[in-house]
């Protein structure tokens, strides 16, 4: 019989202020509009930041900032609602992470695209409460395929085939991995170490219910 893993207590990203108004803004950001943009940004760069902290440590600023210069250049090309925006913002940002890993200096924008942060609105560190640190924190200690599946699936709260594309791995895997990720992080909450784990390599393996 499966048995459904309980959510240790990790706090979920809020909603967004709703699919009409990303929906009104879309278009405008579309067209050059830079307080929809703003808008967009300010819905969506702190649980960016959050994923990144988790797989790029202390890169995370600078792999957000070089996101956001992907999603200004490709953002005309997109097509869809907040929660599918939100997909496709993490896809780029954690191949902006590999594309990060692989180099050895870091590469230079230029003064017009690194101007256009400078003008965007602050967000006030204060919003993450010191329960999402010490989640995040957490996390950060899991193998780095679960951390990053248990961030995309219960703390970003996207579905299992958006992680499994972002991941490029079989939604089976995913559910296995945030399984384990899931249990590992309540043993560790009640000071319990588990045992170690193989790798969560089959994509036909039991599926969980998380």
């Amino acid at each position: 019989m499966r048995k459904a893993v309980r959510d240790p207590g990790l706090p979920r990203t809020p909603p967004t202020n709703g699919t009409d108004d990303f929906e009104e803004l879309l278009p405008l950001a579309k067209k050059g509009d830079a307080d929809a943009f703003a808008a967009i940004w300010r819905t969506f760069q702190p649980g960016l930041l959050r994923y990144l902290r988790v797989i790029g440590g202390q890169a995370a600023e600078d792999i957000a900032a070089d996101t956001w210069l992907q999603v200004i250049r490709k953002l005309t090309t997109f097509q869809g609602n907040d929660k599918a925006f939100r997909a496709w913002l993490c896809t780029i940002a954690r191949n902006r992470h590999i594309d990060w890993r692989r180099q050895t200096t870091r590469r230079k924008e230029s003064l017009v695209e690194t101007e256009v942060f400078d003008r965007l609105p602050t967000i006030d560190d204060t919003e993450t409460s010191m329960s999402m640190q010490r989640a995040l924190a957490l996390i950060a200690t899991l193998p780095a395929d679960q951390a990053e599946a248990v961030m995309l699936r219960t703390v970003a709260g996207l579905s299992v085939s958006a992680v499994s594309e972002i991941m490029g791995r079989p939604p089976g895997t995913v559910r296995v991995l945030c399984h384990r990720g899931l249990r590992r992080l309540a043993f560790t909450l009640e000071g319990i170490v588990p045992d170690k784990e193989p790798a969560a390599k089959d994509p036909q393996a039991t599926e969980v219910v998380v």
